[in-house]
């Protein structure tokens, strides 16, 4: 009895801590100026359990793209397309004043994640603003998150289940 409420104790113990060690990050937004400007201090300890990310927009994006490469940024812009390839990879593209953006996801199960996808659709036929969080790279940025209607959407992991089409009964 006494083995058993030890081993119980032990489980709800490691339990507790791997809860932790998974909590997620706070997220610290930051311009890039600002962010160039105080490097350090961003790498800091102070900074160690949280995840910086640099507001942009595409303007900003298409004139220092450079200076953006390999950063996890966040960029707010109207859907203007849907499209997906042959190698599991699905993508929207950002279009405002004349700026345009490619962002996609290539980490996911067979099929790309339904409520990801329908965001994006549904913001592409309303004409409204998609937030997207990931890291920029020479082709486009690479989705993390997609944040629309109150909803924010890991693109990396999904977990719902896609349901297949119907057969036509």
């Amino acid at each position: 009895m006494h083995v058993f409420r030890f081993t119980a104790y032990l489980f709800t113990l490691g339990l507790f801590l791997f809860l932790i060690g998974c909590a997620p990050k706070q997220i610290v937004r930051v311009d890039l100026d600002t962010y160039l400007t105080n490097q350090q201090e961003y790498q800091g300890k102070e900074y160690k359990n949280k995840k910086v990310v640099i507001a942009a927009t595409l303007e900003d994006l298409s004139e220092r793209y450079d200076a953006y490469r390999g950063k996890i940024i966040e960029v707010s812009a109207p859907v203007t397309y849907y499209g997906r390839s042959l190698f599991w990879t699905w993508y929207i593209t950002l279009q405002k004043d004349g700026h345009i953006l490619r962002c996609y996801e290539d980490r996911y199960r067979l099929y790309p994640d339904p409520l990801a996808v329908n965001a994006a659709l549904s913001a592409r036929t309303r004409g409204d603003e998609v937030t997207i969080r990931g890291t920029l790279y020479r082709d486009g940025l690479e989705m993390e998150r997609l944040m629309y209607n109150g909803y924010n959407i890991d693109t990396n992991n999904p977990f719902r289940y896609r349901y297949p089409r119907s057969i036509g009964y």
